[in-house]
């Protein structure tokens, strides 16, 4: 899995949208490297979440369920409030 220093956010090949043009902006993040979960933010005011990949639940094609720990969740979306404040 890419941190969020080497990002190279593979997608699915059908379902997601493609990454954004810009670089995604680091948000929070548990690490200063390596691979753990982050939270990144995009220049089309959605964000992309890097965690571990989650298997045993159904969902639509071309979509991802990645878990990432609540603390980090949380921290992001205040980060997240305080820049739009």
């Amino acid at each position: 899995m890419p941190n969020h220093e080497d990002a190279g956010f593979p997608l699915a090949a059908e379902g997601p949208p493609a990454t954004p043009e810009t670089s995604p902006r680091l948000v929070s993040s548990l690490c200063g490297g390596g691979s753990c979960p982050t939270v990144y933010a995009t220049d089309r005011d959605t964000v992309l979440v890097q965690g571990n990949a989650v298997t045993g639940f159904a969902v639509p094609d071309g979509e991802l369920l990645v878990e990432i720990p609540r603390d980090l969740l949380i921290e992001a979306a205040r980060r997240i409030m305080a820049q739009d404040a």
